[in-house]
């Protein structure tokens, strides 16, 4: 019988991160690391993530705009060529029009957001479901939001909500399909939380009284309030879950 800390161990494992290079995504990488996986980085600015391959042998960057989803197949190559098919795959890049109300999102920002949101993330996990099918095990996750089951209106962003939504759906859906194959597929919806993306915004005081009236917890999230969540549906910890989604986000959807 495994320990209580054995059990969220990923040592020897292999990881796939997506938008990995800063925020939420630059965490994800440390906690899969620091938990004993190799893991390949992926991100547009493949510069970021130097130091975090320097600091974990083991580990790529793998440079890739998912905004273009034949970059996908670049993506595919790389870790079959290094890892070959990998145990647990996150996919956290995200895109988001902010700001732009529903009725002025440009054709551009419509297939932008589709494409690195759900697009990319279906891609993906096609081309490494065959791999994990045939060696019986492998753990999916899907980061959405909580706007896939909440609108929010405040700030507007009416096709991500809708990309996060479909994300979050299909969770469900390739959990029914594959889980007699020993793959789990599961989510993290974070609710707000301090990023490269929400900084220049989350420390207004409107924002923040805004975001006190809503969130049970009296504060926004931070990047390292996802580490258990991460580690929690990426191990052995959650071996028995699947189609679940884990929503992080201080309790503003609980009310």
């Amino acid at each position: 019988m495994l320990s209580p800390l054995e059990i969220f161990s990923l040592k020897g494992r292999t990881a796939v991160l997506t938008g990995a290079s800063a925020g939420l995504g630059r965490r994800f990488a440390d906690v899969l690391a620091g938990a004993g996986a190799h893991v390949a980085v992926v991100a547009r600015r493949v510069e970021l993530l130097d130091s975090f391959v320097a600091a974990h042998a083991g580990s790529i960057a793998i440079r890739a705009d998912l905004a273009r989803p034949d970059d996908v197949d670049g993506i595919v190559e790389r870790v079959r060529a290094e890892y070959g098919t990998p145990d647990i795959i996150v996919n956290n890049a995200a895109y988001i029009a902010g700001g732009v109300k529903a009725e002025d999102e440009t054709a551009e920002q419509i297939t932008s957001t589709l494409n690195v949101n759900l697009v990319s993330p279906i891609r993906l996990v096609q081309a490494f479901q065959p791999g994990m099918r045939e060696r019986g095990t492998g753990s999916i996750v899907n980061v959405t939001s909580m706007v896939a089951s909440v609108g929010i209106g405040r700030f507007p962003q009416a096709v991500y909500s809708a990309s996060k939504g479909g994300l979050e759906s299909i969770t469900r859906e390739w959990a029914a399909q594959w889980s007699r194959y020993g793959i789990r597929v599961n989510a993290i919806a974070p609710g707000f939380f301090e990023s490269e993306i929400t900084k220049d915004v989350i420390g207004l005081e409107k924002v923040q009284q805004w975001i006190l009236q809503n969130t049970l917890l009296p504060r926004h999230g931070t990047p390292e309030d996802f580490d258990g969540a991460l580690l929690y549906l990426a191990s052995d910890a959650s071996r028995y879950v699947t189609g679940q989604t884990l929503t992080v986000d201080g309790g503003w959807t609980a009310h």
